[in-house]
């Protein structure tokens, strides 16, 4: 019996092996308040520049969270008590979180104009699931997002990162444990290895990430989890390294100079979280490596762990949390409110000043009780309730802001019905219609939602850079006759596809089947431009992909009009493109490109604008059309849109192209056309089309 005892210990203490010891590190705290600090100083004083100090935030979080459940691992032999890790986490992160979520959107109802309304309620449950980070990807960041503005939930990005890592981590530790128990090793060493590994596989999915999406690098979960287990290993190795007293001292003065410096030097916006993103987290690691390496030893006096405990970082570490929190919000509500673009010192200095006081606020009426309260009702009890709240608040949360969150239509036919006496759109222009006083369509609440049919089909191709996206994508015809009298093909950009409602009304009258081919942003070229190799390669397939499919006819936008003076331009090598497709046989009809207003389209229109002021001007879509200029392609032929987009086209480039027209908004986005507007141009497009393809027209 008492052998068995001595190997079961043995065998304990070989799993036990160079866990990290529990202690308190008051430089940590400190670095902690100046990582943040940094971060909301450059937010407010410094344009927006990336600080670093979310990359030292998330770093410290794997650094205290990898020891405090290898140590929890060890002593409850490979079990961790999920009701006290995620109560603990419940009081500490969500409850603070959740107060600034719940009065954001108290505010942002009230500041931001209603059509807004829908994106406040879509952020905010995504910021109190810990998802914000996908959201701000799926709706900001993608060509024709579905919103544009800043967000006053755009900082829950890192936090919402954080608490994914949380999640997954006990089970990760777990899983180590198994595996040091199975092999007779330290979990110590496992969790070593798997982090080493994780940090290489990550950085390097960073570094490819960010080689043809930045923006989602930077957002991702997948690309920052390298940062985690950057602390972690440090949690791990640290106190193991052995300098000598002067060495430290010197070591720990550089990281700090390093830390106060990244944000002044590197663009961290374009650079993290790849390599470049080591240089905040090595100046945090040499702080660390000048810190006492166990609970016995006291720090040097005018070491920099010493200055980064005193009283001052110890207070701005106290109140991180919360300055990081609620600087964000205040900081939207302020441009929004001020109509600006940036802020000012002076604005900035207000800002900052609200800032701390909310923050005090905070700490002392919410996070300061709820830790005295987790150290004298320690129990399960305690934890289970924590748990349970921390439950039904998320759950309570879905079920407000579900039903004010709006859902995307449901087009799946290519046409809509207009009631042209009450909003007869393009036809107001190309056909007299009388105009009246109505509700404009479609509503502002629901306008970037109303996309062309095939964006709800999940067949486009996805615009940018990304490996894999120059394979051809078909968006069938959901109404597709059975013996078609023409098989049409609207193909490359999205701006062919913006013209589906149109095509498919007049297709429905004459028997055609219309098909959808495009990758967003892509239009017909031949040019080895290495910002748009993905897009080439995704041409040179569609030229393939027509040699073996039956097409009769490929309908194209041809030009780009910006709504400047002598601003339209065809892509480089288009034309080799129309020369390959009238090489096949087929048909091609070029539609001129429309123009494009950005966000004096139906953003301005949702931030409150008046239709008379939202809009563009005419530009060059004034001029002559330049294809008709052009050696086109026997077979090929072209039509110019623009003046059943802007009334008054022939009165010269200053004409002002309205925002809507007809009582229907004309652009979803900052370019494309409501399905609505599409469809009330089909009798105009059916006359052009008339004069160059009259035979697919009987």
């Amino acid at each position: 019996m008492m052998l068995k005892n001595s190997a079961a210990t043995q065998a304990a203490n070989r799993i036990a092996h160079s866990v990290p010891e529990r202690r308190y590190r008051p430089e940590l705290h400190g670095v902690r308040g100046l990582a943040i600090l940094g971060v909301v100083l450059f937010h407010l004083f410094g344009a927006g520049r990336v600080s670093g100090g979310l990359d030292i935030f998330l770093t410290i979080s794997g650094f205290l969270f990898t020891g405090m459940l290898l140590r929890e691992v060890v002593e409850y032999r490979g079990r961790v008590d999920f009701a006290r890790y995620f109560g603990r986490l419940f009081r500490r992160i969500f409850v603070p979180a959740a107060i600034v979520i719940i009065t954001t959107v108290a505010v942002g109802l009230v500041v931001f104009p209603t059509p807004q309304h829908g994106q406040v309620w879509t952020e905010a449950l995504a910021s109190l699931l810990y998802y914000e980070n996908i959201e701000l990807i799926r709706s900001h960041l993608s060509y024709e997002a579905a919103s544009q503005d800043v967000s006053p939930f755009q900082h829950f990005w890192s936090l919402s990162v954080q608490g994914q890592f949380y999640l997954v981590l006990p089970f990760v530790v777990l899983g180590s444990y198994w595996f040091a128990q199975r092999f007779q090793t330290s979990v110590a060493k496992v969790m070593a290895w798997l982090l080493a590994a994780v940090l290489v596989v990550s950085m390097g999915y960073a570094v490819y990430v960010g080689s043809y999406a930045q923006d989602e690098a930077y957002l991702m979960t997948r690309t920052r989890v390298w940062q985690f287990a950057f602390g972690g290993l440090l949690a791990l190795v640290i106190d193991r390294i052995r300098l000598t007293q002067t060495t430290r001292f010197v070591m720990g003065y550089i990281g700090l100079a390093s830390v106060i410096a990244v944000g002044f030097v590197l663009d961290g916006a374009q650079m993290f979280p790849g390599p470049w993103a080591l240089w905040p987290l090595a100046g945090f690691a040499l702080i660390l490596l000048a810190a006492p390496t166990n609970s016995q030893e006291s720090a040097t006096k005018g070491a920099a762990p010493s200055v980064l405990s005193n009283r001052v970082f110890a207070w701005i570490g106290d109140h991180a949390y919360g300055l990081y929190l609620w600087h964000w919000p205040l900081l939207v509500f302020y441009l929004t409110l001020r109509d600006r673009d940036a802020v000012g010192i002076r604005g900035a200095a207000i800002i900052f000043a609200i800032t701390i006081v909310l923050s005090m606020l905070m700490h002392t009426f919410v996070e300061k009780p709820l830790d005295r309260l987790g150290k004298t009702r320690r129990g399960p009890r305690l934890h289970w309730i924590s748990l349970s709240a921390g439950a039904t608040a998320m759950a309570v949360g879905v079920l407000i802001a579900l039903p004010q969150i709006p859902t995307d239509g449901d087009r799946m036919t290519g046409s809509l019905t207009l009631d042209t006496s009450v909003h007869p759109g393009a036809l107001s222009i190309s056909d007299n219609y009388p105009v009246g006083e109505a509700e404009f369509i479609p509503g502002l609440d629901q306008l970037h939602r109303e996309l062309p049919p095939y964006k709800f089909q999940d067949c486009e191709q996805e615009g940018g850079q990304e490996p894999g996206t120059d394979t051809i994508s078909v968006c069938e015809d959901p109404q597709a006759p059975a013996n078609p009298t023409a098989r049409v093909v609207l193909a490359a950009g999205s701006h062919s596809g913006h013209w589906e409602n149109t095509v498919r009304s007049i297709g429905e009258q004459y028997g055609w089947e219309v098909q959808v081919v495009t990758k967003s942003g892509c239009p017909l070229q031949n040019n080895d431009t290495p910002d748009r190799t993905v897009c080439q390669s995704w041409n040179d397939n569609f030229i393939e992909w027509l040699h073996t499919t039956d097409v009769d006819l490929v309908i194209s936008s041809a030009t780009r009009i910006v709504g400047q003076q002598s601003n339209e331009v065809i892509m480089e090598g288009a034309e080799d493109r129309w020369h390959e497709i009238r090489d096949l046989g087929i048909d091609l009809l070029l539609i001129r490109g429309t123009p494009r207003p950005g966000d004096d389209g139906g953003r301005c229109l949702q931030n409150g604008g008046a239709p008379q002021d939202c809009g563009v001007i005419a530009g060059d879509a004034a001029n002559p059309n330049p294809l008709e200029a052009m050696e086109l392609p026997d077979g090929a032929q072209t039509i110019d849109m623009n003046p059943y987009v802007c009334e008054n086209l022939d009165q010269g480039s200053d004409t002002w192209c309205e925002a809507v027209v007809g009582n229907i908004i004309v652009w979803y986005d900052g370019s494309h056309f409501t399905p609505e507007y599409a469809s009330s141009m089909a009798p105009a497009f059916e006359r052009e089309m008339y004069e160059v393809f009259p035979q697919y027209l009987n």
